[in-house]
């Protein structure tokens, strides 16, 4: 008797079930999420883990000799400068990682970026050119992503994201790890053209 009692109750709540998802289905409930970045402006500092990050600037340039060359000494560099602190504990090595240029009109790509969006091929400290090897805490260090060029890509305005990565357990290790690079933020900035000083 008690199966035959609770039979209605279980059956009425099927259908609710069934009438909850269908309504879901109908208003997009199935659809995926589409999570969208902050928009920046130039000068907005974009605070995050394991960095914190201020655009102010994108720039093209000539020449970097003797601290760095290019391929085609016809082509020359797109610059996005940042000022970049890093929030983690550590000193940080993986600094391509921080910023992503997107629709590079004419970009050098490299057998390592493949052919999507480009990381940067070289990160320079702005104040005398150097590479950067690593970014310390606590430190604001000012900095220029370098993208090569063909002579004549000249963009007016470029979209820029500011990449972040979450600490957290890997599957493969089972070690605390920084991973998972993901878009944290973007912006358009127009470009400087710089190469004639």
């Amino acid at each position: 008797m008690g199966r035959i009692a609770r039979a209605p109750m279980q059956w009425f709540l099927y259908g609710v079930g069934g009438l909850a998802l269908a309504v879901s289905a109908a208003f997009g409930g199935f659809a995926p999420v589409e999570k969208t970045e902050p928009v920046l402006k130039v000068g907005e500092v974009n605070a995050g883990t394991p960095w914190n990050v201020k655009i102010t600037a994108v720039r093209l340039v000539k020449d970097l000799e003797p601290q760095i060359s290019l391929k085609d000494k016809a082509d020359h560099w797109l610059a996005v400068i940042a000022e970049v602190e890093i929030t983690d504990v550590e000193s940080r090595h993986d600094i391509r990682d921080i910023v992503l240029a997107k629709d590079i009109p004419g970009v050098l790509h490299y057998e390592f970026n493949g052919n999507g969006p480009e990381l940067a091929r070289e990160v320079v400290v702005t104040s005398d050119g150097t590479r950067v090897e690593a970014l310390h805490p606590g430190l604001t260090e000012k900095v220029a992503f370098l993208w090569e060029v063909k002579p004549d890509s000249v963009p007016t305005k470029i979209e820029v994201e500011i990449m972040g990565k979450t600490y957290r357990e890997s599957s493969l290790t089972g070690l605390m790890e920084w991973l998972d690079l993901a878009p944290r933020a973007v912006l358009t900035v127009p470009v400087e053209d710089k190469r004639n000083g």
